[in-house]
């Protein structure tokens, strides 16, 4: 209701001055855009989305020097007939693309979550704006200023990527937006980190990702604040780009049969350079023609660019790729992509995040483990770590080395050897020998407990040398995010809670 009333006022400002009234349902939003690279100059898009009331809409922005600039934005028109209600097809747990088991462990079982109030179903009708900065120089601050006539809608900065010999700080995080109270309190914490940009680690809203989702559950969180608290959330995503990555919870509904399915390509734009069209793609359910046409169009290409995609940001490289089943993260063409965007690039740091995690260790979603398949490539590359979502906590790994057997997948689990480096500790010895993994899946999803150590001995009967004491730390009964703070020699990672308190510190070194 406290948005909502917000946003009326928004509406009622820009009435006073015009024939009509215009309904800004989302506020102006800042994306990354296609900006993979430290090369020539950044770019930044600004997003956000009204009802179908025409308006004459301008985004001024200004920077250091003689960087100013008014841009008029794209609009797209979104249809969503109502959808009749139905079972939501979800898409199929990892057991029925591998192979049903032929006992059912109770390790595999995700726990029952509160039940949350589900929005309506209605039909749904907006404009979509997006307006392209672009020739912006790297290490500045960018102004902006989205205007419908006369009347500012937003007023705002965003800091451009950083070069690489800049040190700079972002958060990462998972599993955000299912219309708990936590999600607001972690929204809170992070904007008083005041991160420079958000890598956010899949199932950003559940619990299929549709855009009436999105408007109940994450909106009103993360942009649509009028002032950052506990218990309201902040509004990040004003000053501050999100890198998004696609969850099995993002993909469950699909187009053909949900109208406001993969909510995430109408909303997230990133950088374009990734593999294409594939089987490493989210599925779409649509058949070629007028409908597929439609979607790709609406999305203005960030269908497939979302499923697999690259950028350089200081002195790191993230790739962010789609883990979930049922997509082919072994399929030669995109392990080729894959081998040849972390050997391409010369960032000191490199990080790859996706969203199920091939190394943790709680009873939830343990045997999901597709993501171990792609680590000796990883350690070929020089990957320094992972992140991840799914599992609702926060796990970190000691430094491994992991040597799949070569033998199929068994019912999910990808067995082989490990190499552990328990001399790592993050403060005395900060010189990995091997990948680290994080968890990151403490964004506001109800947890998933019991703690690691509380269930070791049961995986272990369970599941025998496929693990491994990999686990440096772990904290389950908190929600959680990351924040990372990158400089070309080091980093400094902390583990934050949503009370304010640090559950994990350690700082990671370059070998010279």
């Amino acid at each position: 209701m406290r948005n909502a009333a917000f946003l009326a006022v928004v509406a009622c400002a820009m009435s006073a001055g015009h024939a009509t009234a215009q309904q800004v349902h989302v506020l102006p939003y800042v994306q990354p855009g296609d900006g993979p690279s430290l090369t020539g100059a950044d770019t930044k898009v600004i997003c956000w989305l009204t009802d179908q009331t025409p308006g004459e809409f301008t985004v001024e922005y200004s920077g250091p020097g003689a960087v100013k600039g008014t841009v008029k934005p794209v609009r797209v028109t979104l249809d969503f007939p109502q959808y009749k209600p139905k079972p939501l097809p979800i898409a199929p747990p990892p057991s029925e693309v591998l192979g049903p088991p032929k006992q059912k462990e109770p390790d595999e079982a995700e726990p029952k979550e509160p039940k949350v109030p589900l929005p309506p179903e209605t039909e749904q009708k907006f404009f979509l704006y997006t307006a392209t900065l672009t020739d912006l120089p790297f290490n500045a601050t960018i102004a902006y200023r989205v205007k419908l006539g006369h009347t500012t809608i937003r007023e705002a900065s965003v800091r451009t990527r950083a070069t690489a010999d800049k040190a700079v700080r972002c958060v990462l995080v998972g599993d955000l937006a299912q219309g708990r109270e936590a999600q607001n309190a972690i929204a809170y914490r992070i904007d008083l980190e005041k991160p420079e940009f958000l890598v956010a680690l899949g199932d950003i809203v559940y619990p299929a990702g549709r855009v009436n989702q999105y408007t109940a559950f994450f909106w009103n969180t993360y942009n649509n604040v009028p002032a950052p608290s506990l218990k309201a959330g902040a509004p990040l995503m004003a000053t501050v780009p999100f890198y998004a990555l696609l969850g099995n919870h993002d993909i469950a509904a699909r187009p053909g049969v949900v109208p406001d399915a993969l909510a995430a390509y109408y909303f997230f734009h990133v950088p374009k350079n990734g593999p294409g069209d594939g089987p490493w793609a989210t599925p779409l359910g649509l058949k070629e023609g007028a409908a597929e046409k439609t979607f790709r169009a609406n999305t203005q290409g960030n269908y497939p660019a979302l499923d697999a995609y690259s950028f350089d940001y200081g002195p790191a490289h993230f790739t962010i790729i789609n883990d979930n089943a049922r997509i082919a993260i072994t399929d030669p063409a995109f392990t080729k992509w894959l081998r040849g965007d972390l050997t391409g690039t010369k960032a000191r740091w490199k990080f790859v995040c996706y969203h199920v995690p091939g190394f943790h260790a709680s009873r939830q979603h343990y045997t999901e483990q597709q993501a171990r398949q792609l680590h000796p490539l990883f350690e070929e590359c020089g990957v320094d770590a992972t992140f991840a979502g799914h599992v609702h906590n926060y796990q970190r790994s000691v430094p491994l080395k992991f040597a799949p057997d070569g033998k199929a997948p068994v019912r999910g689990k990808v067995n082989g050897g490990f190499t552990l480096d328990t001399a790592f500790d993050g403060l005395t010895h900060t010189v990995p020998s091997g990948v680290i993994h994080f968890v990151a899946g403490g964004g506001g999803a109800s947890l998933y407990g019991p703690a690691p150590e509380k269930v070791a001995a049961n995986l272990k009967k369970l599941h025998g040398d496929n693990l491994a004491p990999y686990t440096a730390k772990a904290t389950a009964d908190k929600h959680t995010f990351v924040v990372l703070d990158l400089a070309p020699d080091r980093f400094d990672l902390r583990a934050l809670a949503a009370d304010g308190t640090e559950v994990d510190k350690i700082t990671v070194t370059k070998k010279k």
